[in-house]
């Protein structure tokens, strides 16, 4: 029902505005509703053990990464609201359906202060604030979702893949993002030096019987240009001049129990950098972020063996840092990355370096790109159950976005 009711909605504001790349509905001097759209398209090659026998075989697969309508009502200066779908697997495994993934109303008293209530993106990180219509490495780094609602774990295979030795196994009621209330306030305080400050209460994750909220903040400031809006891009496509600095904090009590049923908390920071300046005939872009995990010893699986499990907050849990950087030259951009996490774990389970490189073609900036990318993941110890210690992956990849 909900894919008929979006189909027609879609029809109608196409007819009613037949704008390139988009449609605009004006309700009266005020209020208007822009509709808005956006699909990635991958063909994956990866390594799995598809037989059991400890060993990896070669996967290839097809996947819909996003795919998504978005539909913003402005009803005035100080109101908005904005809903936004994404295709997930059919509830009978017969395909792609729709779910809803964002769903919040945006009240806004005053030019520097929007107040942002319902289902939204918690301002974790710099990269759970970024765009994904707007990414430089095909997609972000893989422990960019050790944050609460994104799973406390990390992915690989350009975020296709769980990594599940690294996946403490913390999952919401909403996937990556969060149900609560934002604060968001971006000002500019000289032609060159811009701020943003993020402030929220969210639902969080809560497995014991208690009913205690989800904190998180915000601060960046900006040199040169401003970032002014509530999401960050990772590459401007020769657009910018500015780099920016920001630090975030996340934190949830009594999250989940220890061994012993004492609570144990949830907690998360991060720090960041980023710049996109040009250089020479071109535009650099670099990004970084060292961030760290505290699950305060929490065991989710009382009876399971921490030698054996895969998944576990000790696996999941400890430091580290990401790096990416691109050059932009006329319509091409290549690009590398590198992470490395250390987990908690003393058998090193969960402990790995990433590396990742490739290239993107542009044939109207975000808007329109094809990427390619190989990536290798290498681990600490072997990987699952299997003899392996790494997996290599190559991503042909489709963006459009409006």
């Amino acid at each position: 029902m909900r894919t008929v009711w979006w189909s027609t909605a879609v029809l109608t504001m196409c007819v009613a505005s037949a704008a390139f790349g988009g449609a605009k509905v004006e309700i009266d001097e005020e209020a208007s509703i822009d509709i808005g759209f956006r699909v990635q398209a991958l063909a994956i090659a990866t390594e799995k053990d598809l037989d059991g026998d400890g060993a990896f075989d070669s996967d290839t697969d097809f996947k819909v990464r996003r795919g998504r309508l978005r539909l913003k009502g402005i009803v005035n200066e100080q109101v908005s609201a904005f809903l936004q779908t994404d295709v997930g697997s059919g509830a009978d495994g017969s395909g792609l359906d729709w779910r809803l993934i964002d769903a919040f109303v945006t009240l806004q008293p005053c030019d520097q202060l929007s107040i942002i209530a319902g289902e939204n993106m918690a301002p974790a990180s710099r990269q759970n604030l970024t765009s994904s219509g707007a990414l430089m490495c095909m997609d972000r780094p893989g422990m960019n979702y050790k944050t609460l609602t994104w799973g406390t774990r990390s992915v690989y295979a350009f975020a296709n893949n769980t990594f599940a030795d690294a996946d403490a196994g913390l999952r919401g009621d909403v996937d990556v993002r969060d149900t609560g209330v934002t604060l968001f306030s971006s000002k500019s305080l000289t032609d060159t030096l811009h701020t943003k400050c993020y402030a929220g209460a969210y639902d969080g994750v809560q497995l014991r019987a208690e009913d205690n909220v989800r904190m998180t903040a915000r601060a960046q400031v900006n040199l040169f240009d401003a970032e002014a809006g509530y999401y960050n891009q990772s590459t401007y496509v020769g657009g910018k001049k500015t780099v920016g600095l920001g630090a975030s904090y996340d934190f949830q009590p009594d999250v989940a129990s220890k061994a012993d049923g004492g609570p144990a908390d949830y907690s998360f920071w991060t720090v960041d950098a980023f710049m996109d300046l040009p250089l020479g005939p071109g535009h650099v872009t670099v990004e970084g972020a060292f961030q760290t995990l505290d699950l305060d010893d929490m065991v989710l699986d009382l009876d399971a063996d921490p030698e054996t499990e895969l998944t576990g907050t000790e696996h999941a849990a400890g430091d580290g840092y990401y790096v990416q950087a691109g050059y932009l030259l006329d319509k091409v951009q290549p690009w590398i990355g590198f992470e490395q996490w250390d987990s908690d774990a003393e058998t090193g389970r969960g402990s790995y370096d990433l590396y990742r490189a490739g290239l993107t073609y542009f044939l109207k900036g975000h808007n329109a790109n094809l990427k390619a990318g190989y990536e290798k993941l290498e681990s600490d110890t072997a990987i699952g159950a299997t003899m392996e210690d790494s997996i290599e992956s190559f991503v042909l990849g489709c963006y459009v976005t409006y």
